[in-house]
């Protein structure tokens, strides 16, 4: 009697299923994380920037001077 054919995982007429390699799993992991950074990149670039606004702070303002007073005309005495 002959030996006994070990048990088949696939159809008889179908070609086996190839293992799956890690490998090639996490590499295709790693290229899809890079493309949706560069997408999420190119998102942010396309973003205008926002307005800035700038104050300056003073401790203390600046006082103008005083116009200088008017001089008293001088009166001319008569002769």
């Amino acid at each position: 009697m002959p030996a006994p054919l070990p048990p088949l995982h696939h159809q008889p007429l179908t070609p086996p299923q190839p293992p799956m390699r890690l490998r090639a799993v996490a590499l295709a992991v790693l290229v899809h994380v890079g493309l949706i950074g560069a997408l999420v990149v190119g998102m942010n670039l396309k973003r205008p920037p926002e307005p800035v606004m700038e104050a300056e702070l003073w401790s203390a303002l600046p006082e103008q001077a005083a116009p200088a007073a008017p001089s008293e005309p001088e009166v001319a005495e008569p002769p």
